[in-house]
């Protein structure tokens, strides 16, 4: 396993396209990802089963969480909402970001409403 630590930063558009053990064999090698918007939760499902089954004594599995840019404003207005799935709809993507870390390094990423926090060990 390399012993730098790497961020890598992914649209959301290349992430769809990107299989699953690629996003595995990244992880492994010590690497947080970084995706431009909330990954959908069949999306995370798929993930989180991918690596539980690559964990072994080298790969302790992964830490994922998301934020997305709907939940920060807390008073929203029908228009409001009606204009966040027009835009989700257009772009094909939750607004909003995920973080994705190898547990091994990531302690936890904890969220706030409008902020994720990534604690290292």
């Amino acid at each position: 396993m390399d012993e730098k630590l790497k961020i890598k930063f992914i649209p959301y558009e290349v992430l769809k396209n990107k299989r699953t053990r690629d996003l595995i064999s990244d992880l492994k090698k010590n690497t947080i990802i970084i995706v431009d918007a909330k990954l959908m939760p069949r999306e995370e499902a798929r993930l989180i089963r991918a690596a539980m089954k690559k964990i072994s004594s080298k790969f302790s599995g992964i830490e994922l969480n998301s934020l997305e840019l709907s939940e920060i404003k807390k008073d929203k207005t029908w228009s409001d909402v009606i204009k966040e799935k027009i835009i989700e709809i257009i772009l094909g993507k939750k607004r909003g970001m995920t973080i994705i870390g190898p547990a091994d390094i990531i302690k936890k990423i904890e969220k706030d409403p409008t902020d994720l926090l990534l604690f290292m060990k």
